[in-house]
């Protein structure tokens, strides 16, 4: 495997010219972040996600608009906005949740309202409604430059966190 991948590395590096290296540049960084446990996921590694808990009802998770998360017009991807807002949505609930507890999504309603452009974006998630099996949340997108790029409702089902128990069912 180790063989492997020092050849394609090796083949792209070969090839590739200065936006390509950039963008593995990152890809390798994001990794890295999920390996060296700075994220609890590959995709919040290769997001670059930061995350900061405000307070029980409020979390917040930033990105940089890198090329990773942009489309063909050099915007942030509409589908990379909506993973910023169930990844900030959600991890409020996991936040809130008792250890031997996660939530899953069960739907989610987005807004697009402006272009996500800028340096970062930052993504504020609110707690409407804790139940014992749903919780309800709002999340928010802004640019750099504090203009909303993006609003959704979104609802958890609250499940155990017991894998055994939950492919028994």
């Amino acid at each position: 495997m180790k063989d492997r991948m020092k050849q394609k590395l090796e083949t792209f590096i070969n090839s590739a010219n200065e936006e390509e290296l950039h963008v593995m540049e990152l890809v390798m960084d994001g990794v890295i972040r999920k390996h060296s446990c700075q994220n609890n996921s590959y995709l919040g590694g290769l997001l670059q996600a930061h995350r900061n808990i405000i307070n029980d009802t409020t979390y917040e998770m930033t990105i940089p608009n890198t090329e990773i998360v942009q489309n063909a017009l050099q915007i942030v991807h509409g589908g990379i906005t909506a993973t910023l807002l169930d990844s900030a949505m959600g991890s409020l609930v996991h936040h809130i949740l008792p250890d031997d507890k996660a939530c899953v999504t069960t739907e989610m309603k987005i807004n697009y309202v402006a272009p996500g452009i800028g340096k970062e974006l930052r993504c504020i998630a609110t707690l409407i409604h804790k139940g014992s099996k749903i919780c309800v949340t709002e999340g928010k997108v802004f640019r750099d430059d504090g203009k909303l790029i993006a609003h959704a409702t979104a609802s958890f089902f609250i499940i155990n966190r017991n894998l055994e128990e939950l492919l028994s069912k």
